[in-house]
């Protein structure tokens, strides 16, 4: 009766943590129910390893000897995580695993062998699927692709005259406000990528904002001269804790001594751009503010062990955040999107005239491999 028991626990176990293989594999997302799953998926791994033992004893089935070293493999990903270094390592445990679950399907089968093909055949087709889905559609819907025509004027950029950032042409994904100290909390991220943080602390992204006094003083001049509306047009790609907040809505100078003024361009404001939306520069940008993003940066020990625990075993719904595929497979036409801009009507009460332009000047160079003169440049590597 116990035996029995235990056989139907086993088998149940291992229906579940193939399913839940399956989905969060193929629909990675950061979100509390794929979250949950990561955690039931982890649990009953565990589950079933210890189940196993028993079965090793008593049987010679290559199917559950199979089994047991993709369950093996698992448990080892919870100490090295599944990150870009050992992601041979997680491609293993699912592979392996796979097929030790097509193993016992075959197996008692009056023709083992067919079955055994027809079921990896099955296999082969549900992991391509899979991949599709998981690869090939998250790649086509993060691509910067430019307008076939721009907007006639200034008061068609971004949300228009009467969105909340205008001048600017920086959106949010949800058309509201994002709170401050989203875009104040980089030490967040110092626990997982202490290297990086340490270079953005010296940066001239860490100092765009009002902690730079020749910034400072450009737009304390201008609010004097032409308002404050028009100097959010700066804003969108210097100050993004102010603008976003609403606070870049108070002349600067009542805010100077507040820490949104100094924050600058923390990690998140360029890793949570969901989509840039031309090469036309001027902040022309949608911002994600990530449903979860209170977990990472939240001050509570046992939050954070969870949240770090769940990126190190599966740090693809994380990257997913904020890691768009632009950020590396266009990452010039990204960063054109503040390093490129334009004074218009709504700025400067005169016409439209080319302020400084990176990405243009890059482009034209022998280094993009897009200007005439990149003919003479050595093949890429």
């Amino acid at each position: 009766m116990l035996h029995r028991r235990m056989q139907r626990v086993r088998v149940i176990t291992l229906v579940f943590t193939a399913l839940t293989a399956v989905y969060l594999y193929a629909f990675p997302a950061a979100t509390l129910p794929y979250l949950a799953l990561v955690f039931g998926h982890f649990a009953a791994g565990l589950l079933l390893a210890g189940l196993l033992i028993h079965v090793l004893i008593r049987t010679s089935s290559p199917g559950w000897i199979v089994t047991a070293v993709g369950a093996a493999l698992g448990i080892v990903l919870a100490f090295t995580g599944a990150s870009r270094p050992f992601e041979w390592l997680l491609y293993t445990h699912i592979g392996i695993s796979v097929l030790g679950v097509v193993l016992l399907l075959a197996a008692g089968r009056r023709r083992p062998l067919i079955t055994f093909g027809a079921l990896s055949t099955a296999v082969l087709v549900l992991s391509a699927s899979a991949w599709s889905l998981r690869e090939l559609r998250w790649r086509d819907a993060y691509r910067i692709r430019n307008p076939d025509m721009p907007p006639e004027a200034q008061a068609y950029e971004g949300d228009g005259v009467n969105g909340p950032f205008f001048p600017s042409s920086s959106q949010t994904s949800h058309g509201g406000k994002i709170p401050s100290r989203f875009f104040m909390e980089s030490q967040a991220c110092q626990r997982c990528h202490p290297d990086i943080y340490e270079q953005w602390s010296s940066s001239a992204h860490r100092f765009s904002s009002f902690n730079n006094q020749w910034y400072r003083k450009s737009i304390e001049y201008m609010q004097d001269v032409v308002g404050v509306r028009p100097s959010k047009w700066c804003a969108g790609c210097h100050d993004p804790a102010l603008l976003f907040s609403g606070m870049f809505d108070t002349p600067v100078r009542e805010l100077i001594d507040k820490p949104e003024a100094h924050a600058g361009l923390g990690c998140v404001m360029c890793h949570s751009i969901a989509a840039v939306k031309s090469t036309m520069g001027q902040g022309d940008y949608t911002l994600e503010y990530p449903a979860l993003a209170e977990l990472a940066a939240s001050p509570n020990k046992l939050v954070q062990a969870v949240h770090d625990f769940l990126v190190h075993v599966n740090p693809e719904p994380h990257r997913r955040t904020f890691l768009k595929p632009f950020v590396r497979s266009q990452t010039a036409d990204f960063c054109s999107t503040c390093h490129k801009v334009h004074l218009d009507t709504h700025v400067n009460n005169y016409r439209w005239i080319r302020g400084f332009n990176d990405y243009d000047n890059w482009q034209a160079s022998g280094v993009s491999g897009f200007g005439a003169r990149s003919f003479y440049y050595p093949p890429k590597p």
